[in-house]
């Protein structure tokens, strides 16, 4: 889940010109505002997934193996003003984090000395999630951000040395109650900015704005769903995973249920294939996509949407989980796409659905390739963004919560493991031949990537000396030969960043 998943927020249940007024910066109590003193040895983590495919490796890191990684203690912790929802990223020697309540801070990756704050302004927060639930992205000098103002998400650009704003977007989308989940992605001077609308409303429609990076300017609108399709009662498609990327200008997102209870988009519960290169005819929409289960998890179980019982539970009500009555699941793709090599010079894009298979596609023609299951349908599972290193795949399947490693060819298991947290959000990390999470029982957690066996399972309830854990989807991140491990616990206001080394 790319950020915190919107199940996460279930479970636990404007800025009208281009440019606007500038975020509110405050330095560091007698800091004099010089660079980060790190110098992103053994590799930066610039975005969500580490890079533009979202493999979420680590591949600069060489001095974290298993014998080393074992004797990780804190070198330094951070206590955030607001609930951390993501994974830090780390560039320049900084590491950024993002809040819930709508908080941008840069702290020293070497140190954890707070290089500046800022904050988003966010005129209307959500009910529920936070201001800026996604992990921002550095690109050129640039800290992007999606901010969830409600009914209005927009993007932020911060200078990433100074914390200043440099440009505020337009609202993505104006209609009511729609917000984002995603974080920021970037490839090919575009930003890719998923939005959704609220859940279980009948004409909700979801998509993806793109956004010129130096300016903030809306390139195109993309909605999952065709403008003549909705024109049909065809609804929903929210978009708050975060994007991946081949290396031929296309983006994959995967995209949320139907809002109708009679209708299922090919869109929905899918994996998108996006155009965003902009010198091409097809820049800005969907050129092709791949089909994950339908709502009701097989088609055969697709005439329960045509029941006189459905129809009368069309009452103008929304159902937080969908609709029972009609079969509706609720089987999103929540955790973000891997973009995969398929051993032969082609690409493969892989995505956890929460019906609890992993699916992947040849990323040409998004035919079907392999999928495995991992884990049970569940409208509140299976949501926590995979990893892949080269050769295998990660994924953590719930309920129970077990991690698996696949041949990233075949799909076939080459061992399992147990986190035993029950419903897992929390996102995987590779680096060094060692699977990372952080887990909903307060640890940070790292197996062997070579056959599963425990290689760290640390207390950071113990280290923080703070009540950790829970429904969130703190993640981490492998950069300057440091660990940096994201917890919060949504009963606390605070977020907690600490920073593991090999003392």
């Amino acid at each position: 889940m790319t950020s915190p998943s919107r199940v996460t927020r279930l479970a636990l249940s404007l800025l009208a010109a281009t440019v606007a007024a500038p975020c509110a910066v405050a330095l560091a109590a007698g800091h004099d505002q010089q660079p980060c003193s790190a110098t992103d040895a053994g590799g930066a983590w610039p975005s969500y997934g580490h890079d533009t495919a979202n493999s979420r490796t680590q591949s600069g890191e060489t001095m974290l193996d298993a014998t080393r990684a074992a004797s990780l203690a804190p070198a330094w912790t951070f206590t955030t003003n607001g609930t951390l929802q993501s994974t830090p990223v780390v560039s320049g020697g900084c590491v950024y984090l993002t809040t819930s309540t709508g908080d941008v801070d840069a702290l020293d990756a070497a140190t954890g000395k707070q290089i500046w704050t800022a904050n988003l302004h966010v005129i209307t927060p959500p009910s529920l999630g936070g201001d800026a639930p996604g992990a921002p992205v550095v690109s050129h000098g640039r800290v992007l951000v999606l901010a969830s103002d409600d009914s209005k998400p927009f993007a932020v650009a911060l200078d990433a040395h100074t914390g200043e704003s440099l440009w505020t977007s337009k609202p993505v989308t104006t209609h009511p109650g729609s917000y984002t989940n995603a974080s920021a992605a970037v490839a090919g001077g575009v930003l890719v900015f998923g939005y959704s609308p609220p859940e279980g409303e009948d004409n909700g429609q979801g998509g993806v704005a793109l956004l010129d990076v130096e300016t903030g300017r809306i390139l195109a609108d993309v909605p999952t769903i065709p403008l003549a399709d909705q024109a049909q009662g065809y609804a929903g498609g929210g978009i708050w995973s975060t994007a991946a990327f081949d290396d031929h200008g296309y983006a994959y997102v995967g995209a949320g249920n139907p809002m109708s209870k009679t209708k299922e988009h090919p869109h929905t519960n899918a994996i998108l294939k996006i155009d965003v290169d902009a010198d091409r005819s097809t820049f800005g929409q969907v050129v092709v996509s791949y089909k994950g289960n339908v709502d009701q998890y097989d088609s055969s179980l697709a005439a329960l949407s045509q029941t006189p019982v459905c129809s009368a539970s069309d009452t103008g009500m929304t159902w937080p989980l969908d609709d029972p009555a009609c079969g509706q699941l609720d089987l999103d793709f929540g955790a973000s796409p891997n973009v995969m090599s398929d051993g032969h010079g082609g690409m493969l894009v892989g995505d956890l659905q929460k019906s609890g298979d992993y699916h992947v596609a040849h990323a040409a023609d998004m035919s079907p390739a392999w999928h495995t299951i991992v884990g049970a349908s569940c409208a509140a599972c299976n949501a926590a963004s995979t990893a892949y290193d080269g050769s295998s795949v990660y994924v953590i399947g719930t309920p129970g919560g077990v991690l698996w490693a696949l041949d990233a060819q075949t799909g076939a298991q080459k061992w399992a493991a147990p986190v035993a947290d029950g419903v897992h959000y929390e996102p995987i990390s590779v680096a060094d031949g060692l699977v990372y999470t952080v887990d909903g029982n307060g640890f940070l957690d790292a197996w062997s990537a070579a056959d599963g066996s425990v290689v760290v399972k640390r207390s950071m309830s113990a280290d923080l000396q703070a009540a950790t854990g829970g429904l969130t989807s703190t993640g981490v991140a492998i950069a300057d030969h440091t660990v940096f491990a994201a917890m919060s616990d949504q009963s606390q206001p605070n977020g907690y960043l600490v920073a593991y080394r090999v003392p």
